[in-house]
């Protein structure tokens, strides 16, 4: 299903703008005057002048500024406040575009707001991205062990600063995206004894990737999520893993970066 967004804005139970006000504020910018913008934009003069009119007359502060004495009627710019009005416009199609994507996504969870915008939004260089919650947070000395629950009941722990804990306001419940980089996961057989604090996430080797340097390992966990690992040639050689196998990814608490929408 192909939906069509036509994003609106109201102010005082009146329009404000809508795609076709925005495409003409757009070609004002680019022309430097209301009738060129309007001819650019596909609408009669008396119609730009009007929309303009009703814009500056509900904004805050002045969207369009005229200037007499111009070709075709005077010329015309966007204020700083004309521009802002542009970006965020852009900004909230962005999120309605998201918003139908989810739609559309069955497998997307619409729990939450970040759970939406790190399936369809955020791009990061960390290859392994989970959606979790807060459980508890733990004092170690000036950090803070923070244990996280991912979607399918599985735990993980981040050891950050005490101040980090603090910019990021996480508290038990608070959603959070935790960011681990492929080159971080070590893979070790399923039966093997492991003594050390480092997460731990079975899963299953679903395909091998072989590299120059390095060998790309991608898993399914046991939970769900999927998880990306690269290891060394060395290492790799050293394993002899395959698809089908099942392995542990270990990863320090340290190596767990943080996210949140505030």
């Amino acid at each position: 299903m192909d939906l069509e967004l036509m994003l609106s804005l109201h102010s005082q139970e009146q329009l404000f703008v809508n795609p076709k006000r925005i495409r003409l504020l757009e070609q004002i910018r680019a022309q430097g005057s209301i009738s060129q913008g309007a001819r650019a934009a596909g609408i009669s003069y008396k119609s730009a002048w009007d929309a303009v009119n009703d814009i500056n007359r509900l904004a805050d502060s002045p969207v369009v500024e005229r200037e007499t004495g111009g070709k075709g009627g005077g010329g015309a710019v966007l204020t700083p406040y004309g521009e802002r009005l542009l970006k965020i416009y852009g900004l909230l199609n962005q999120i309605e575009r998201m918003a139908v994507n989810a739609l559309q996504d069955e497998s997307t969870s619409l729990d939450s707001l970040l759970s939406v915008v790190a399936r369809f939004s955020l791009q990061t260089s960390a290859r392994n991205q989970f959606f979790t919650r807060v459980l508890t947070l733990e004092p170690t000395h000036l950090n803070r062990k923070i244990c996280l629950q991912m979607t399918g009941g599985a735990r993980v722990y981040a050891d950050i600063t005490e101040r980090s804990s603090h910019r990021l306001g996480l508290a038990p419940g608070k959603e959070v995206l935790a960011l681990v980089k492929a080159p971080w996961v070590r893979l070790v057989p399923e039966r093997t004894a492991i003594t050390d604090s480092d997460n731990r996430l079975p899963g299953v080797i679903t395909a091998v990737v072989p590299g120059e340097e390095f060998d790309e390992y991608e898993l399914q966990l046991d939970q769900g999520e999927p998880l990306c690992a690269l290891l060394s040639k060395t290492d790799s050689h050293r394993l002899k893993l395959a698809a089908g196998d099942r392995v542990q990814a270990c990863f320090a608490p340290s190596q767990v970066i943080l996210a949140t929408l505030g």
